[in-house]
C-alpha cells in the first residue's frame, strides 16, 4: 500500500497547487468581473503563498502527536471547503480569505504527507521518489494555466475552483482508504509540547540545515516572480492570450519535469554534491544570458523563456539539496518538516508580495530578478562548501 501512497499523494498536492496555477491566466478577467485594480489580483497570489507557511508550525507536531494521516485527511476537507468559497464568492475580501485558506492546506502536505515519504524510504529512494513527485508536481504550473485558459475560452474563472473542488474530493476518498501511518511510536511519546521550541530552535541553529534552505529558498522565489508576473508580462503586456501563457508554461516547467527525470536516472552513478554544483552554475548561466538578451531584445519574450527553461532544468539538478537539508538534523521529522516548509513558505508569500509591487513590465525587471537570486544560491552554496563544510 505504501508504494501506490506517494502517487496519491502527488495527485493531491497537483490539485492543491492547480489552485494557484491554473487561474493564472483568469487574473485579467478577474480584475474585471470583481472590479479590482491589479495589484488586488495579485494579492490573490500572494495570500496563498503566506497561506501555505502560516501553519506548518502547528501542524508539525500536532501530526507527530496525533499522526500523518488525520492531519492530512482534515486538510483536504478545509481545501475543499475554501474551494467551493472561491467558486461562488463575489466578494473581494471573502476571496482573499479563501486563498489563504487554500494555502494553508499545503503544511499538511509537506508536515504529514512528506514526512511520511521521509520516514518511508531511506535516502536514494527517497530522493529518486522526490525527483519523481516533483516532475508530475511541475504538471501543474506547467499545464495548470493552459487548462486554465482552455477553460477560459467558454467558461467562467470560477469554473476553474468548482472542477478543482470535486477533483480533490475524489482523491481525498482514495487517501482515506490507501494512507497508512509511518510515524515511530516512540517518537511520539517522546515529542511533547513542551519540546517543540526546543527542537524548533536547535534546527534554525544547525548550519547545514539553514544555508541548503537559503539555496533552495533562491530557487524557489524565480518561480515565484514568474508566478506572479509572467500573466501581466504575456497577456497584459505583450497582448497574447492566455493559451499562448499557458504553452509557455509548458516549456517552462516542462523543462524542470525533464530534470527532474534526469536526476532519477543518474543519481546512483553520480555524486550528489557535484550534481547540485553543476545545476546551481546552469542555473547561474542562464540568469546571465536572460539579462543580455533582455537588454539586447527588450520586446522579444522567446529570449526570456528560453532562459527560464535552462534555469529550471538547473534548479531539477540541484533537487537533492531537499534530501541533504532534512538529513541534517536529528529532531523528530515533524520538527524538521515544519520549519523546512514555513521557512520556504513565508519566503515566497513576501517575496510574491514585494514583486508585486515592484512589477514593471518589461522584462529587465525579470531578468535582474533572476540573476540576483540565482547569485545568491550560488554564493550561499560556496561559502558554506568553502568556510563549514559538505554539505
Amino acid at each position: 500500500m505504501i508504494s501506490f501512497f506517494p502517487l496519491l499523494l502527488v495527485c493531491y498536492e497537483i490539485i492543491n497547487y492547480l489552485a494557484n496555477d491554473m487561474y493564472l491566466p483568469a487574473l485579467p478577467s478577474m480584475i474585471q468581473d470583481l472590479g479590482i485594480n491589479t495589484h488586488l489580483a495579485q494579492q490573490t497570489v500572494s495570500l496563498w503563498f503566506f497561506g501555505s507557511g502560516s501553519f506548518h508550525l502547528l501542524t508539525g507536531p500536532i501530526s507527530e502527536r496525533f499522526g500523518r494521516k488525520p492531519v492530512l485527511l482534515i486538510g483536504g476537507v478545509l481545501f475543499v471547503i475554501a474551494t467551493w468559497v472561491c467558486a461562488f464568492t463575489s466578494n473581494i475580501h471573502i476571496l482573499l480569505f479563501a486563498r489563504f485558506m487554500q494555502g494553508a492546506v499545503v503544511s499538511t502536505l509537506s508536515t504529514a504527507g512528506y514526512a511520511s515519504i521521509h520516514e518511508a524510504y531511506d535516502r536514494k529512494q527517497a530522493i529518486q521518489i522526490l525527483a519523481l513527485m516533483s516532475s508530475m508536481v511541475m504538471l501543474a504550473p506547467a499545464v495548470g494555466p493552459f487548462i486554465g485558459g482552455i477553460f477560459l475560452q467558454w467558461l467562467s474563472w470560477r469554473w476553474i475552483f468548482i472542477v478543482l473542488a470535486l477533483s480533490a474530493s475524489i482523491i481525498w476518498l482514495g487517501l482515506f482508504f490507501v494512507m497508512i501511518e509511518t510515524r515511530c511510536r516512540m517518537q511520539t511519546h517522546m515529542f511533547r509540547s513542551s519540546h517543540v521550541l526546543i527542537y524548533y530552535r536547535q534546527i534554525l541553529k544547525n548550519k547545514a540545515f539553514m544555508l541548503n534552505l537559503c539555496i533552495i529558498s533562491f530557487n524557489i522565489l524565480a518561480k515565484v516572480a514568474w508566478i506572479v508576473g509572467g500573466p501581466f508580462l504575456i497577456i497584459s503586456q505583450f497582448k497574447l492570450n492566455t493559451l499562448y501563457f499557458g504553452l509557455t508554461q509548458i516549456l517552462v516547467f516542462g523543462s524542470q519535469i525533464f530534470g527532474a527525470h534526469f536526476v532519477k536516472r543518474v543519481i546512483h552513478r553520480i555524486d550528489i554534491n557535484h550534481l547540485i554544483n553543476q545545476g546551481l552554475i546552469i542555473s547561474l548561466f542562464a540568469s546571465l544570458l536572460a539579462v543580455a538578451l533582455s537588454v539586447m531584445f527588450p520586446n522579444k519574450l522567446i529570449g526570456l523563456v528560453i532562459c527560464l527553461m535552462i534555469f529550471c532544468f538547473g534548479t531539477a539538478l540541484s533537487s537533492p539539496l531537499q534530501r541533504l537539508c532534512i538529513e541534517a538534523c536529528p529532531e523528530p521529522m515533524g520538527a524538521r518538516m515544519a520549519i523546512y516548509a514555513t521557512s520556504i513558505s513565508l519566503f515566497c508569500g513576501l517575496a510574491s508580495f514585494l514583486f508585486s509591487f515592484t512589477y514593471t513590465g518589461n522584462l529587465l525587471w525579470f531578468a535582474s530578478l533572476l540573476l540576483i537570486l540565482a547569485s545568491l544560491a550560488s554564493l550561499v552554496r560556496w561559502f558554506s562548501l568553502k568556510y563549514f563544510f559538505s554539505i
